[in-house]
Order: C-alpha cells, then structure tokens, then sequence
C-alpha cells in the first residue's frame, strides 16, 4: 500500500465527500475505484473535453494566440505564480 496525496479546493472536496457519502463510499473508495477503472480502461474512464468552455472560446483562444506571440517575441511581461499572503 502506498499514500496518495492531492490538493483539490475545499469547496470541491466537501462537495465530492458529500457525493461518495450518499453512494456509500468514502473518498478512499471513490479515488480507488477511478484508479482501478483507468487501469482496465487503459485510460481515464471517461470523455475529457473542452465542451462549452469560454476557455476555448474563439475570443479567449486569439488573445491567448496573441499573448504567447509577444511573449516569443519579448514582449512578454513575467509574473510571479507564487501566492503571497
């Protein structure tokens, strides 16, 4: 047996808790039962995609064209990813 350690938002994790709980199943479960599914599947067991996110958005994805193009070109700003506080 090994340890498995994830940092999800709070909010989320309550929320993914309260799910398992009313299937009967702790998070232990839950996230052990994912694992073993990818492994029969070779994959994750379900569909990823971008769907309707306004992330790839045909707006969001020109200025994030444009953002990596300054960037390549030096024109770049660098920021911190670090949280303060």
């Amino acid at each position: 047996m090994t340890t498995l350690s994830i940092k999800i938002d709070n909010e989320e994790k309550l929320d993914f808790e309260r799910i398992c709980k009313a299937i009967g199943l702790n998070i232990t479960s839950a996230v052990t039962a994912f694992v073993k599914a990818t492994i029969r599947e070779n994959g994750i067991p379900f569909a990823l995609k971008a769907g309707d996110s306004p992330f790839y958005s045909a707006e969001n994805m020109k200025v994030l064209s444009e953002s990596i193009s300054q960037d390549k070109a030096g024109l770049g700003e660098r920021h911190s990813t670090k949280r303060r506080g």
